[in-house]
């Protein structure tokens, strides 16, 4: 039987598949140590442009909101997102000076231009949430109204509780609440009811034909002036408005507080102290009425039909 008998010294060992899978194996370790050692500082050098970068944008979001606090004609909900878009492309643009540091070969331009064509599919997309995104923006920006404002916008009355990024949130005067889409809100016409501190209040009051004009302002004035929720400044005024075919219409103008809830309160007010005002002056506030001529019917009928109208104007 042939017997094993051992390599000589120096002779080279037979190589197998199994050897030559470790030694690329070792190979390939070898490298990337190799390499990782080699791009070691490039590594620290992209890690503090990085922090540094970081630093830079959250040192942005302060002074922004600094600035804003201090010069008071930024909304301070609009100062808290320009800080965070500041800090967020200041970090951003640390993310890619690293990159470039950390891998030379590295392009930001085509990353960018990729993300161009990208952001174009995402602005398709999400239309409707971006309008209302820039939208509220603007609203924050331009500050054409601001919480606790009580406003008109649409078909909704009521006092603006939050304006964030996408909706404005009103409290309707019957206490529910309305979410509008800033999109909506920034593009419709808006009245906006506490705007000034004093606002006008006018309604019409009627006398009768018989009654002295001047005599009705007389008593108009005096109850105005005694009532403490209408204003001295500017004056209120009564004017004759209109020569209806029942009665002589004085419109009344006052000014009274901007709020809603005074608005309706000082109204109600004014309005029965004239009616009682006037009922005791022996003014007469007609309502109105039709006459019939019927030249042609005999006395008789003629009684009939005015009693029939006396009995339907009841």
């Amino acid at each position: 039987m042939p017997r094993f008998s051992p390599p000589l010294f120096g002779q080279a060992n037979p190589v197998t598949p199994w050897s030559q899978g470790l030694d690329l194996v070792w190979k390939t370790v070898r490298d990337l140590f190799n390499g990782f050692f080699e791009r070691l500082p490039y590594l620290l050098v992209g890690a503090l442009v990085f922090f540094g970068f970081v630093l830079l944008g959250r040192l942005a979001r302060r002074i922004i909101r600094n600035l804003a606090d201090r010069t008071d004609t930024v909304d301070a909900t609009l100062a808290s997102l320009l800080g965070r878009i500041a800090g967020t492309l200041l970090v951003i643009l640390g993310f890619l000076v690293s990159a470039v540091v950390v891998f030379p070969t590295f392009r930001p331009g085509d990353l960018l231009a990729g993300l161009g064509i990208t952001s174009v599919a995402i602005g398709f997309a999400f239309k409707d949430i971006l309008q209302n995104f820039f939208a509220g923006l603007l609203i924050m920006w331009r500050r054409p109204f601001k919480i606790g404002d009580q406003i008109r916008v649409l078909d909704f009355d009521g006092t603006v509780e939050d304006i964030n990024m996408r909706s404005t949130r009103l409290k309707t005067y019957d206490g529910e609440r309305a979410i509008l889409p800033n999109g909506q809100v920034y593009t419709s016409a808006i009245l906006v009811r506490t705007a000034y501190d004093r606002r006008r209040v006018r309604f019409v009051v009627g006398i009768g034909y018989g009654d002295s004009i001047d005599e009705a302002r007389q008593v108009i004035h005096q109850v105005l002036a005694g009532i403490e929720g209408v204003l001295p400044d500017p004056g209120p005024w009564v004017y004759v408005s209109e020569l209806a075919p029942s009665s002589v219409n004085l419109t009344v103008y006052f000014w009274v507080n901007s709020t809603q809830a005074n608005v309706l309160k000082v109204g109600d007010e004014v309005a029965t102290k004239i009616k009682l005002a006037l009922d005791e002056a022996h003014i007469d506030m007609p309502y109105p009425h039709t006459v019939v001529h019927t030249p042609d019917l005999k006395p008789d009928q003629r009684t009939d039909v005015e009693s029939a109208n006396g009995e339907a104007e009841a």
